[in-house]
């Protein structure tokens, strides 16, 4: 979380507060999809990852947050791929 702080834009001093659950508020399910097509298509279903780097935390940071650096590294990298692939048109497969 406190990467996604430092390379993302957001108003100065803004800080991330962890509490106690409650249900009667939204919540991102904590677990992200490990499964490099599942996780492509989730990449469709990220509001927080539209580019524009105003969200935190988008699915990167939140996959970031769960498994190892490099895993997360080298399976965001086969998500992408698997991303590319489920959106080529015909003439490109």
């Amino acid at each position: 979380m406190r990467r996604q702080l430092h390379s993302t834009a957001h108003v100065e001093g803004t800080v991330i507060a962890i509490g106690d659950f409650r249900p009667d508020l939204d919540h991102l399910d904590p677990q992200v999809h490990t499964d490099p097509y599942a996780l492509a298509e989730a990449m469709d279903n990220d509001t927080d990852g539209d580019g524009t780097g105003r969200h935190c935390p988008d699915l990167y940071a939140r996959l970031c947050a769960q498994e190892p650096a490099e895993y997360a590294s080298e399976l965001w990298g086969r998500a992408c791929a698997a991303y590319d692939y489920l959106h080529a048109g015909p003439a490109d497969k």
